[in-house]
C-alpha cells in the first residue's frame, strides 16, 4: 500500500521537539508581576483602610492618663501591624521623620507620646522609640490606658 501515496520521506521519521525555555521565561516574569502588584495593592487598600481611625489596645499603666495633652505634644501611634499614625493621620518613617524635624526646630521641648498597641511585638517599639531619641527628641514616653 505504501506504493499507492508515494514513498515515504527521510524526514519522517525525525522528532519534533517543542522549545518551552521562553514560555517559561515568560511565566515567570508574569509570576513576579503578579507577586508584587498584589502586595502593593495590599498594604494600599490596608492603609486606606486605616486611615483615621487607630485602634490600639494599649498596655494598662497603675498612672491615670491626663485628660489633655500638654501643649506641644505628639502623638504616635502604632497598631498591632506596625502601622504608624500622627494624631490619626497615617504616615511613614519618610515623612514622619521630616515632619518631627520640621516641627524640633520650632519647638525644642516638643514632646513625643508613643501609643504602641500591646500586642505589637517589642522590637518595633524600641526601634520606634530609638527612631525618635536619634532624630534629638528627648521628651519621648510610652502611652498606656491607666488604672481601670
Amino acid at each position: 500500500m505504501a506504493a499507492d501515496w508515494g514513498s515515504e520521506p527521510d524526514d519522517a521519521h525525525e522528532v519534533v521537539e517543542l522549545n518551552l525555555t521562553s514560555l517559561v521565561d515568560v511565566v515567570l516574569v508574569l509570576l513576579i508581576v503578579f507577586m508584587v502588584s498584589t502586595s502593593a495593592i495590599v498594604d494600599r487598600d490596608r492603609l486606606a483602610q486605616a486611615e483615621g481611625k487607630v485602634e490600639l489596645m494599649l498596655p494598662t499603666g497603675q498612672s491615670k492618663p491626663s485628660a489633655a495633652p500638654p501643649h506641644g505634644e505628639l502623638t504616635v501611634q502604632v497598631d498591632a501591624n506596625g502601622l504608624m499614625f500622627v494624631n490619626g493621620v497615617a504616615t511613614e518613617w519618610k515623612s514622619l521623620t521630616s515632619d518631627l524635624v520640621e516641627r524640633l526646630t520650632k519647638d525644642r521641648e516638643l514632646q513625643v507620646r508613643v501609643d504602641a498597641d500591646q500586642r505589637l511585638p517589642v522590637q518595633k517599639a524600641v526601634e520606634v522609640l530609638e527612631h525618635l531619641q536619634n532624630l534629638g527628641i528627648r521628651n519621648v514616653g510610652l502611652g498606656t490606658q491607666g488604672a481601670k
